[in-house]
């Protein structure tokens, strides 16, 4: 920029320079031969009245007069290295007499220029080139008609070389110094330009690179300084502006990546513009996969979800679908990107991706909770009803038929009861978020008031029961629920027992936690069967089970009451030989 303004400057100046100096010597020369014009003009004159008196006297010798004055003028004469010549030219052109050579031997001047406006009462004027004297000569002719005589005088343009070689040599002084005088200027001036527009060039780099706080230092009131002050209230108002966009880029992708669904957006070439880390997740992608930029094809496999994105974005309407995908269900909602309240096409689509296996599994645990309740719940009405009506068609009558048919009705009565207890209790702890009533006590000495109350159901079955608690295991928690946990799971110890077994139940401090083990020599679980045994109704052998009493809602409340309390529980169990549950329950503060 520095550059091309120096060389527009110097140009301009040169330009101005070079058309001064052609001009100047011809204007100089025209000043000069006007001067001389006029000074001819009036010796011409001076020569018609000098004739006119001369002619007064007699005949006129014009060849003597012309020698005559032209030798006194030039002895006075004020052109300096110039001599005055004078001719008289009758009116048909003849040479009358010439004040430098022999007018008989000159030719007739009737067709010179000068003579011819001569001849037309007006003062005859013309420059014609010396091949002699190699210069100019400067002729004006006048008539006398009185005489009928033209006098002319002529003057050679001396002076117009010394003028010219002068002009030349000052327009080159001149051009010089002044060039110099204009590279300086234009140099200063570009550089007056150019440190401002340097400094707003240097300020707009830093902004472009990020460096938003940037601003131009320039005072001056000029054009420059307007645009300093305007360039520093956008870069302001750029900068507040890109504040913003920062912020609620980074408030936006918090929110993104806290949610716990995945969400991936495309733009209209199907490219990812936006994934959360959930839906690496969903999809097991590899968390350093470059995926933005990139077709969602080349990473989201499953076609279900890449057509509905299509048709979601193409139908410019949003779409659900539920998707299964290793052996889970996600529910996927596609919707096409579009500003809000307006009409225009969208520029992409969005998948929000929601994993509803959980949902879908409680649903279906549900299902089969309300059928198992009601199958549950039926048995033992259908049969106390049965038992009612035939009691009520004469049974009763028959004293012994009647006492076994109550002892049957109470039976069931107390299936009902126990049921519907084992529903309710686990309602309540299911919707327990944290245990209450919680207190200190030995759990060897727990365990020995759970075995009193089994003692008479595992001597039925000759099953003998071992406390083998450590000294000293002091817990937290709330001791009527630990009750219900260790009385279930003796309890099913001996229902699965064999004839002479045992139920060994061992307990200890490990890790910050309570370690609780309730073993038997029962029949054992099948491994294909345990990881289901902890749900609601879930019966190895349903016939039985229902036989033994048992509601199906025993280990369901023992899981459930370890959840409450944030422990585990882990169950190894041979066929034939035995199983074992191991709770761990964290110590409470």
């Amino acid at each position: 920029m520095k550059k091309k303004i120096f060389k527009y400057y110097l140009l301009l100046i040169l330009i101005i320079l070079s058309v001064t100096v052609i001009f100047i010597p011809k204007v100089s020369r025209k000043f000069y031969t006007q001067e001389v014009e006029n000074k001819l003009e009036g010796i011409a004159f001076s020569i018609e009245y000098y004739l006119l008196n001369e002619a007064k006297n007699g005949e006129i010798d014009f060849d003597f007069i012309a020698k005559d004055y032209a030798a006194k003028y030039n002895q006075n004469s004020t052109f300096q290295g110039e001599s005055l010549r004078i001719t008289f030219i009758s009116y048909d052109g003849k040479v009358l007499g010439d004040s430098d050579a022999n007018f008989n031997q000159m030719e007739n001047h009737l067709s010179r220029k000068e003579i011819q406006d001569a001849l037309k009462g007006n003062v005859g004027k013309d420059i014609r080139s010396s091949k002699t004297l190699k210069l100019d000569l400067l002729y004006m002719a006048i008539p006398v008609e009185e005489l009928n005589v033209i006098a002319r005088v002529s003057v050679p343009l001396v002076q117009i070389k010394k003028i010219n070689r002068l002009i030349w040599l000052y327009s080159i002084l001149i051009f010089i110094m002044a060039l110099i005088i204009t590279v300086i200027v234009s140099l200063r001036i570009a550089g007056l330009v150019i440190r401002p527009l340097n400094d707003i060039i240097s300020v707009s780099k830093e902004i472009t690179n990020g460096n938003y706080s940037r601003r131009i230092k320039l005072k001056s009131k000029d054009e420059l300084g307007q645009l300093a002050v305007h360039f520093n209230k956008m870069a302001s108002k750029l900068e507040r502006t890109i504040s913003d966009l920062n912020t609620k880029k980074i408030e936006l992708e918090s929110i993104v990546e806290s949610i716990t669904n995945g969400i991936v957006a495309v733009d209209g070439n199907n490219k990812v513009i936006l994934i959360n880390p959930a839906a690496f997740t969903v999809f097991n992608l590899d968390a350093d996969a470059e995926i933005l930029g990139d077709d969602i094809e080349n990473h989201i496999k499953n076609s279900q979800i890449n057509s509905l994105l299509k048709d979601a974005i193409q139908k410019n309407k949003p779409l659900e679908a539920e998707v299964a995908i290793d052996g889970r269900v996600l529910l996927v909602n596609a919707s096409p990107i579009r500003p809000k309240d307006s009409d225009i096409d969208n520029s992409g689509g969005i998948v929000f991706i929601q994993d509803i296996t959980k949902v879908r599994k409680l649903e279906q645990i549900r299902t089969e909770f309300v059928s198992n309740v009601t199958h549950e719940l039926k048995t033992p009405i259908t049969s106390i009803r049965g038992f009612i009506e035939t009691l009520k068609n004469g049974a009763m009558n028959n004293p012994v038929v009647a006492e076994r048919f109550l002892e049957i009705i109470d039976i069931e009565a107390e299936r009902l009861h126990e049921l519907i207890n084992d529903i309710l209790l686990l309602s309540e702890i299911e919707t327990k978020l944290k245990d209450t009533n919680l207190e200190i006590f030995d759990l060897k000495s727990m365990v020995d008031d759970v075995f009193k109350v089994m003692q008479n159901i595992a001597k039925e079955k000759k099953i003998s029961l071992n406390n083998n608690v450590r000294d000293e295991v002091l817990m937290k928690a709330n001791i009527n629920r630990m009750k219900q946990l260790i009385m279930n799971l003796v309890d099913n110890g001996i229902k699965y027992n064999v004839q002479n077994g045992s139920v060994s139940v061992d307990g200890y401090r490990e890790d910050g936690k309570v370690v609780i083990s309730v073993k038997d020599t029962g029949i054992g679980i099948p491994s294909a069967h345990i990881p289901r045994i902890f749900e609601r109704f879930y019966r190895v052998d349903k016939g039985r089970s229902r036989g033994m009493g048992g509601t199906g809602l025993g280990l369901s409340i023992v899981k459930h009451i370890v959840n409450l309390y944030n422990g585990e529980i882990k169950v190894n169990s041979v066929v034939g030989e035995g199983t074992e549950f191991i709770v761990k329950i964290p110590c409470q503060p």
